[in-house]
């Protein structure tokens, strides 16, 4: 069975590097061990970089480039649009899950992504992504 391919919300991203051990540094690990595959854009990428080089976090750039090197090339999509999300910088998340045969978009913030716009992409929590993970 072929791995997942997913995409990953920048809180996500944060929250896997702030809680060791939680699910969403564990989805990452899981990333890196290849039983997920993380799709990604450019914007996307540039956002992750740009939010975990924000002072407030205190990351240092060598930990920021070794969270981002589970970022595949090999699965970097080109998105066309997305719109109508509450926040349209939003956007690029949901282009790139559409983009994938996966469909899926994972996220700390459901709220940001109403499932009637989302269709027919699943957004999930860390949590049920991990629980889905664990069951392949």
């Amino acid at each position: 069975m072929r791995p997942p391919v997913w995409v990953l919300d920048t809180n996500v991203v944060v929250s896997a590097a702030l809680t060791a051990g939680g699910p969403c540094d564990r989805l990452l690990r899981a990333a890196g061990e290849g039983r997920l595959h993380l799709a990604w854009s450019a914007p996307m990428l540039a956002e992750y970089r740009a939010v975990l080089l924000r002072p407030k976090f205190g990351f240092s750039r060598p930990l920021v480039s070794a969270l981002l090197a589970a970022f595949d090339p090999a699965h970097q999509v080109a998105v066309g649009r997305a719109r109508g999300l509450p926040d349209s910088d939003d956007e690029v998340f949901l282009a790139a899950a559409l983009a994938t045969e996966d469909r899926v978009l994972v996220t700390g913030n459901a709220i940001h992504f109403p499932v009637e716009i989302c269709r027919p992409v699943r957004v999930l929590s860390p949590a049920e992504a991990l629980r889905e993970l664990n069951r392949r």
